[in-house]
């Protein structure tokens, strides 16, 4: 998936535990929990089910979301992977 501005992002709220993603035009949001060895899970994921432009990418996107158990941090790249396997590069942008 190529990046788009402002669509197929992720972000983490540290101070509640909560996760929020957009895809192509629709939203998701869930809790997370991670540790020290870098697991990553998503829980009570809801979401918006908008029909999409491009729907196709917009699944692969969720898709690839679901399939994460750990991450890495190479300073503003966060790298999602699922046992081992890469699945996304994820950019870290200022707000």
């Amino acid at each position: 998936i190529q990046p788009v501005e402002g669509k197929y992002t992720i972000q983490f709220f540290a101070e509640e535990n909560r996760f929020a993603g957009v895809g192509e035009c629709n939203h998701l949001t869930a809790t997370y929990t991670t540790n020290d060895k870098h697991e990553l899970v998503l829980e009570n994921a809801g979401m918006t089910r908008m029909m999409c432009p491009n729907q196709e990418a917009e699944n692969a996107f969720f898709e690839m979301l679901d399939k994460v158990t750990h991450y890495e941090m190479d300073r503003d790249m966060m790298i999602l992977l699922s046992n081992g396997t890469l699945v996304a590069i994820m950019k870290a942008q200022k707000r």
